[in-house]
């Protein structure tokens, strides 16, 4: 990504933490989006190479390229809440790059929590693109999200562990 789109997220996130920004961050998110991508897509910009994992990528029946940071639960110390949220929205850019995205309906940007139980409320990403439990799974895929609890809620230190991946593999897998 560009040192400019760099820049822009983290004033965004250090904007957002202050007395006076806005409650809700709709606008302010769509319009970092739709910053991020004018500056990205903008030709003759010298880029910088920052790696980021990707938890997720899909393609969703509608064609639109899904990204998730996913996390088990919205637990996370405000330090750790920010730091998701900023590596959440720079993997973004960069993605924008590497996918070549160049219209903001191509990429919709998802931070997943399994866990439906709310802590934290919409300072840097808004409700739309927090998902939470069943929501990711009703919306997009044919297995339920019961099915995977249950094994998440069933595993441990066991040594059996693997026969349940495996399990849970050809259950998400071979789903017809």
């Amino acid at each position: 990504m560009t040192a400019e789109t760099d820049a822009l997220i983290d004033h965004y996130i250090t904007s957002r933490q202050l007395p006076d920004s806005p409650d809700q961050c709709d606008d302010l998110f769509a319009e970092l989006l739709a910053n991020i991508l004018r500056i990205e897509t903008a030709p003759g910009r010298s880029k910088q190479t920052i790696r980021k994992d990707v938890d997720t990528l899909f393609r969703a029946a509608s064609g639109e390229i899904v990204y998730l940071e996913i996390k088990y639960n919205d637990d996370h110390d405000t330090g750790k809440f920010v730091d998701i949220n900023r590596k959440f929205i720079k993997t973004y850019a960069g993605l924008v790059n590497h996918l070549g995205i160049t219209d903001i309906t191509q990429l919709k940007p998802i931070l997943y929590y399994f866990n439906s139980v709310k802590r934290w409320g919409p300072i840097y990403t808004p409700s739309t693109n927090v998902y939470r439990g069943a929501q990711l799974f009703d919306e997009y895929f044919e297995t339920s999200f019961m099915d995977i609890d249950v094994y998440l809620r069933n595993l441990g230190d066991d040594e059996d562990i693997i026969a349940i991946f495996d399990d849970l593999y050809q259950l998400v897998r071979y789903k017809a």
